[in-house]
């Protein structure tokens, strides 16, 4: 929020604002307006100067009991620091993977927090996968450039107290998880070390020394706990179940809710209520005296001052309150205002709290504001109205409003604008942002490895970044009284079923270029690939060129676009028609204007999932053509969806048709034998027994399919409560699913079976179709196997010993089995030329 006295003012702060925002901002989505019992909730919240800052490794580590109690039982503010995004990951809800994924569940997190209360922060690390052990991590990341991330938001934060999730040990289960631990340990003790990452100092970023630090240990992981944390033994209990009778909910119930938001991972919780204790151990700092985690903080306004003028404006506006009557508290909150403005209080020094009086202003006078635009996607010129309605009986006058941008610091001339009681005013800006630039997440800017590359070292620990317009108001008739708010532009339209629907408003390029395939394998002349261009503003014409890599010759090089409509698509096809020793490289598209002024080299893709904000990125229009000799004697396969994977594009790639295999409801019983006959090859996709209910019913049909002499690839599954059928029959003989995986791509393999007719018919797999993998080897190995099955390759990770059910193989009846473990699903989109010749042979039928 911005305090505002003049336009001048206003001008000055929104050259400032998107540093603010940078810092601040985590929202995609715009704020309800609050009740007037939660009105209160937050003027409550203004007294509380404390703060909690807890430290996991992924989305969904995090403890939303903790964090509900501590943000709204407490009334502290309360922020979640994730290492990573969860790009490392899977999907049970898309085929999102990787840098996808990540947008996904940055927003999920972000959801949560707008239910929890809390606030979420991220350092650059990219989780590349399960790991088994925090050397591993740091290898990956770098050890200081992350410990540099985690001092920074916990300088800018300014927590009084940090919780970690997990110990500093091998006991934390996942590499990642131990490393946070350890960052956190680390990152306590040289946070309040001026000698410590000094150029964040230069940066403006001040140091700050939390007080304590503690683990959160969890009856989950340890069933006796309760026993072990006894008084003077280190440990700290917390009853967390309480109830708020402004909220109308228990912390427990909040949690979850929040909880509940990580659907990607399919982690919908119970709401609980009573009493729920959580486990704290004390780990360093000041240890606490007494049965209180907080005790000897001071949390009142005395820890800024002695003067208790401040404490005793906010308990006024407390006890006066009128919850029939919110707006006649503005003037008490614009009072307090001046007071903390006159004291210098600022971030430093009251972090959040100029911020949360500068929105109960907003909120005591149901001021509605919002900034519409008549189309979801922008890519010239952008138009939006400013919408501002006075629900109260307030005297509200506009001083100024403008984009807050980093390239853009105009302000609308909107002075004298009166918005009277019940009225409505409107702003037009035809021009909010200036192109060329484009909305994406900013960690995606620009490639990456394992750590994300972020330009702007402010914006290191955001969770996202939006634009907004910086808004002055002024409340009532004294010119004094002069208040601010930012509000994000917003596509809206109505839904005959869902009702009134929003989205954020993108700026984008002139057009998207998007290839058919991330790969292109090419086994001979002629074969050809499509690209398509979308139109992404009106009147679109041009050229479409590639540019193909040393040794591939790729036409045309370029064909005209002729004029396209908003949001026009249209197809172009280029053919390989000769090489000279190619190599794997990348074909690059790009679109150019007829006027030479606009280019696009970006693939967009949207993502759109009714529990988060539509979210757009943005991948290079480019395809990797790898030379390949492969062979595959399938003409047809079958596929199964499970959780999401673009298997069966890969598969295409082979040159065989791929039917998708309905298995929805009523489906199941038309899938008769003779049905499935057709089909050289049944593949079902990844978790597909996790989230497929129909198999339960179909998988019968499945082995009589086998045992006439089909062919049965059943990708990975996870042994949970959601699986549809037990792991011991899932084939036509009974294993075991464990959780053995082996992580490091680059671990050799064993051949167990080396003249099985999978590893030599038709394509012969050789120890070099193991280069060049991507994340891992396979995850959730077969154990317990029966007798009949035929394990065909072991791998280990360093140190550990092999393990042989990454895949395994029966023959039953006339036809095949298969279960596999290897990361197909990540291995064929990468591309992986050994990874399409071993599934090639998977997919074959067997010899009679």
């Amino acid at each position: 929020m911005l305090l505002l006295t003049s336009r001048a003012r206003l001008k000055y702060l929104a050259l400032i604002a998107l540093t603010l925002c940078a810092t601040r901002t985590n929202a995609q989505r715009p704020p309800a307006q609050p009740n007037a019992a939660e009105i209160l909730h937050k003027m409550q919240k203004l007294n509380v100067l404390g703060s909690v800052l807890y430290i996991v490794a992924h989305p969904d580590d995090e403890n939303t009991r903790l964090i509900a109690w501590l943000a709204n039982g407490k009334k502290v503010r309360t922020g979640n620091l994730s290492l990573t995004r969860g790009d490392g990951g899977q999907n049970l809800i898309g085929p999102e993977l990787g840098d996808a994924l990540g947008i996904i569940r940055t927003q999920e997190l972000l959801e949560a927090r707008r239910i929890d209360g809390g606030e979420q922060f991220f350092t650059r690390a990219v989780d590349f996968g399960f790991s088994k052990n925090a050397k591993e991590s740091f290898e990956k990341w770098g050890h200081d450039e992350v410990l540099s991330d985690v001092v920074r938001v916990i300088r800018t934060f300014r927590p009084d107290i940090i919780i970690t999730r997990f110990p500093p040990t091998r006991e934390a289960g996942h590499g990642h998880h131990e490393a946070s631990a350890i960052l956190a340990e680390e990152a306590f003790k040289l946070a309040g070390d001026p000698k410590a990452f000094p150029e964040q100092l230069k940066q403006g970023v001040d140091v700050w020394q939390p007080r304590r630090l503690f683990f959160n240990g969890s009856t989950w992981w340890k069933k006796n706990l309760a026993e072990i944390a006894k008084p003077d033994s280190g440990w700290y209990t917390v009853d967390v179940g309480g109830y708020d009778p402004l909220l109308g909910l228990s912390y427990t119930e909040i949690a979850g809710r929040s909880r509940s938001l990580h659907k990607s991972q399919g982690f919908g919780a119970a709401e609980t209520r009573g009493e729920m204790i959580e486990y704290l151990k004390f780990i360093a700092g000041d240890k606490p005296k007494t049965a209180d985690i907080f005790e000897g903080i001071d949390m009142t306004w005395g820890r800024i001052s002695e003067d208790e003028n401040i404490q005793a404006l906010v308990n006024e506006l407390i006890a006066k309150y009128s919850a029939t009557e919110p707006a006649k508290s503005t003037t008490g909150l614009l009072g307090l205002l001046h007071e903390m403005y006159k004291r210098g209080l600022n971030w430093s020094n009251a972090p959040g709290k100029i911020d949360e009086a500068q929105s109960l202003v907003i909120a005591c006078t149901g001021l509605s504001i919002e900034a519409l635009s008549q189309q979801p996607f922008f890519s010239e010129t952008n138009p939006v109205d400013l919408v501002v309605t006075n629900r109260s009986a307030v005297p509200i006058q506009l001083l100024g409003a403008g984009a807050i941008a980093e390239w853009e610091d105009d302000i609308a001339e909107v002075s004298g604008k009166h918005v009277a009681m019940g009225a409505t005013v409107k702003v037009h800006f035809e021009d909010w942002v200036e192109p060329p630039y484009i909305d994406e997440p900013y960690w995606l800017r620009r490639p990456h490895g394992n750590l994300c590359y972020v330009e702007d070292a402010s914006q290191i620990g955001v969770a996202s970044t939006k634009r907004e317009i910086a808004i002055g108001i002024q409340i009532g008739s004294d010119s004094t009284n002069t208040s601010g708010t930012r509000v994000q532009p917003i596509y809206k339209w109505v839904d005959r079923v869902d009702g009134e629907r929003i989205r954020p408003v993108y700026v984008t390029p002139v057009a998207s270029v998007v290839p058919e395939r991330r790969t292109w394998l090419i086994q001979e002349l002629g074969s050809s690939i499509n690209v398509d261009v979308v139109a992404l503003t009106d009147n679109l014409s041009g050229t479409l060129s590639c540019s193909a890599p040393k040794g591939w010759t790729v036409l045309p090089t370029s064909v005209a676009v002729d004029p396209m409509k908003r949001d026009e698509r249209r197809t172009f096809t280029f053919q390989h028609t000769g090489s000279d020793k190619p190599e794997p490289g990348m074909l690059h598209f790009l679109f150019t204007s007829e006027d030479g002024q606009s280019k696009s080299n970006k693939t967009l893709h949207e993502i759109d999932y009714p529990h988060i904000m539509p979210q757009v990125y943005y991948t290079p229009a480019e395809v990797k053509m790898i030379p390949l000799e492969v062979k595959t004697t399938a003409k047809t396969v079958g596929y199964i969806k499970g959780a999401g994977d673009e298997v069966p594009q890969a598969i295409e790639q082979l040159g065989v048709k791929v039917d998708i295999i309905d298995a929805s409801v009523g489906s199941a019983g038309q899938l008769t034998l003779e049905s499935l006959k057709k089909y050289d090859a049944i593949v079902t996709g990844i978790r597909a027994y996790n989230t497929t209910k129909e198999l339960k019913d179909l998988n019968p049909v499945l082995m009589k399919y086998v045992e006439q002499g089909g062919t049965l690839v059943c990708q990975y599954n996870t042994k949970s409560s959601d699986m549809v059928l037990p792991d011991s029959l899932f084939g036509p003989y009974p294993f075991k699913l464990t959780r053995d995986r082996v992580t490091v791509e680059e671990a050799p393999p064993t051949f167990l079976a080396k003249d099985h007719p999978l590893l030599n018919t038709p394509n012969k797999i050789a120890m070099s179709d193991f280069d060049g993998w991507v994340q891992e080897r396979g995850l959730y190995f077969c154990g317990s196997l029966d007798k009949h099955y035929t394990p065909l390759i072991a791998w280990n990770d360093p140190g550990e010993q092999p393990l042989n059910g990454g895949l395994i193989t029966c023959d039953y009846g006339k036809g095949r089995y298969i279960y596999t473990g290897i990361s197909f699903f990540r291995e064929l989109p990468a591309g992986v030329p050994g990874a399409y010749r071993l599934f090639a042979n998977l997919i074959c039928k067997r010899e009679p």
